[in-house]
């Protein structure tokens, strides 16, 4: 395989590594002294009662980074180019597991440590909401320690008794907000019109393409959700500090506050010098007679030769085989997007079909919880995808776990008649469709470029790059969009106990928080994953030693890029490059991505998406 880069560099530096000890065995040496002593005697051979070993111990959590569901984990090989380092996220569910093991230690003190400044969304702060409660409820003392936090954080350090905050420390109390990108005025500069066909008066999925700003009705929807899911976050505060809701929310509009000012509101409880962790517990506890000692599950030592760690990177990992009774996890997240092979932060059809059936086959598996992260995608591989979920749910139980979102073909995947809990963060619904195609045609004119059609009727004009549809072709690609919505609108009444006419009143293509999805029926209860295993163990009559598995295992260095190599096949062309320009400006925004990547990929014709409003996140 030939690399798109010089090796020069890095065979040199393999070169130096492995000559080192050479390099060292012609160094100069100098004769190391002997030690002082080399008898211990017998009272050094005795334990020392004031050595740290003998100290009573305080276990600490300290969570850092990003963290996301096992799924969508995946090193990044391009971030290595733009500084980022490659790092990846870390898997929630075993930090969870490692909060709830703090329950189970004999020490009757624990610290969470939280200057890590770890990253969680809504629903996983939930999940360990509920887990912190869990540790209290076991007769511990939760203590907390922060120097600078903001507000989802400030929701976790609430959970806990004690808030220990650096004296020059700051809170960010902050209203959760979000942010989407409008695309029409830099398409309209480059000269690319998007053409659309959609069903619903909430075009929330396409009027970044269409409208340089928000509407006045898409924006006060927004506005409802975000407050629905504001009233948690202010209930979660509130009740871990004993405040009064409406004092929570008045701190919020003012936002920031410095550590004296923190204490002074009531939202921490001591302050203390900015020197650490350590010493922070040792001040307020009035000793420094403890050992800190990392509540962390232990990770397997590994080989530190380089050559080791090398074919380590680039070694595939393989799924672990079930070999006992268990309850399955099944991590269906990112784009949902038709193929047979898998991509890292994609649902790809193909493979999670295939998963799905060897799950329903499996005797072993005695019931599976779909956890659900997904702004939707393809309305054609979001249906093979809900085919094989019903195959599951026909051999075994089934329930529906939403994270962070679930929306669009994220819900339409769930509309098998089956139990779905969300959490009430969940951005969920968006139950709508729509068809785009981008036309660079006053681009190819303003670059001289000429597209000649040579045909025996009209229909091949659909595909054309450079001009705009026939009102007759317009109408025709109408026609498959109405369609699939009215497929969609009954799978969700079928599944829902409703008709698509009570379905249509909140569909649209509107999107709604977990709380407010609950209200309107498209969801059962607000819940997690440890909610939805509950239920699906009771349903297979299994006890609660039944183990379970979360799949598929995360990926790493050389799953990523070997299945990241498909960005080598985009087509080259004049399109192409301004769409990529566009492209390189909206990166954080996966379901733009995922459009501008069909469009560079696509030979001009439409697709049409069941996915949610392009950037829409709340933070």
């Amino acid at each position: 395989m030939r690399l798109p880069y010089s090796t020069t560099l890095p065979f040199l530096t393999l070169t130096c590594l492995l000559n080192l000890p050479a390099l060292r065995a012609q160094a100069p040496t100098t004769p190391t002294p002997p030690p002082a002593t080399e008898a211990k005697t017998e009272a050094e051979d005795k334990p020392d009662t004031e050595t740290a070993t003998d100290k009573p111990k305080l276990p600490f959590l300290r969570p850092s980074g990003a963290y996301a569901d096992l799924a969508e984990m995946g090193f990044d090989p391009t971030s290595l180019l733009l500084g980022g380092g490659g790092a990846q996220p870390k898997p929630f569910f075993p930090f969870l597991a490692a909060v709830d093991g703090l329950a189970k230690l004999p020490e009757t003190d624990v610290l969470l440590d939280l200057t890590g400044n770890p990253a969680f969304n809504m629903p996983q702060l939930r999940e360990l909401e509920r887990a912190l409660g869990r540790v209290r409820k076991a007769g511990k003392k939760v203590w907390c320690y922060v120097e600078n936090v903001g507000p989802g954080l400030f929701q976790l350090a609430a959970q806990c008794d004690q808030i220990v905050m650096a004296d020059m420390g700051s809170l960010d109390l902050r209203s959760p907000a979000m942010s989407v990108m409008h695309l029409k005025d830099a398409l309209d500069l480059l000269g690319i019109q998007v053409e659309v066909t959609r069903v619903g008066a909430f075009k929330g999925a396409v009027e970044p393409y269409m409208l340089p700003t928000m509407s006045d009705h898409l924006r006060h929807h927004y506005e409802a959700m975000l407050q629905s899911m504001n009233d948690d976050a202010v209930r979660c505060i509130a009740a871990g500090r004993k405040l009064a809701p409406e004092v929570v929310r008045a701190l919020q509009a003012e936002r920031l506050f410095t550590a004296a000012q923190a204490k002074e509101k009531g939202l921490v409880d001591k302050l203390v010098p900015w020197s650490g962790p350590e010493r922070a517990m040792a001040i307020v506890r009035g000793d420094d007679k403890f050992e800190l000692t990392d509540a962390a599950p232990k990770k397997k030592a590994q080989s530190r030769d380089f050559m080791t760690m090398l074919s380590s990177m680039f070694r595939q990992k393989k799924e672990e085989e079930i070999e006992d009774p268990q309850i399955v996890v099944m991590h269906l997240s990112g784009q949902i997007v038709d193929g047979d092979k898998a991509a890292p932060g994609s649902m790809v059809s193909g493979p999670a079909v295939k998963k799905l059936d060897e799950l329903a086959a499996n005797e072993l598996v005695k019931g599976v919880v779909v956890r659900i992260n997904s702004p939707g995608g393809s309305a054609t591989a979001s249906e093979a995808i809900r085919q094989a979920l019903e195959r599951l749910a026909a051999k075994k139980p089934v329930v529906f776990s939403m994270g962070d979102l679930a929306a669009s073909g994220g819900y339409w995947i769930t509309t098998i008649g089956q139990p779905i809990l969300a959490e009430v963060g969940t951005i969920t619904g968006s139950i709508g469709v729509f068809g785009m195609r981008f036309q660079p045609g006053a681009l190819m004119r303003r670059l001289g470029v000429h597209t000649e059609i040579v045909r025996l009727d009209d229909g091949p004009l659909m595909d054309a790059t450079d001009r705009p549809w026939s009102e007759a072709a317009r109408a025709r690609m109408q026609g498959f969009v109405d369609d699939i919505y009215t497929r969609f609108l009954a799978n969700v009444a079928a599944s829902r106990k409703k008709t698509p006419g009570e379905i249509d009143a909140i569909a649209g293509g509107r999107v709604w928080s977990g709380q407010q999805a609950v209200g309107n029926g498209l969801v059962d209860a607000i819940g997690g994953v440890d909610d939805a295993v509950a239920m699906v163990k009771q349903k297979a009559a299994v006890g609660d030693d039944v183990e379970v598995m979360h799949v598929p295992e995360p990926k790493n260095f050389a799953d990523t890029l070997f299945s990241s190599m498909f960005e080598a096949q985009v087509a080259a062309g004049v399109d192409a490059a301004a769409l990529r320009a566009v492209l390189g400006q909206c990166g954080r925004f996966a379901e733009v991505v995922g459009i501008l990547r069909d469009a560079l990929g696509s030979d001009g014709s439409t697709k049409i998406y069941a996915l949610m409003p392009p950037g829409l996140r709340v933070r």
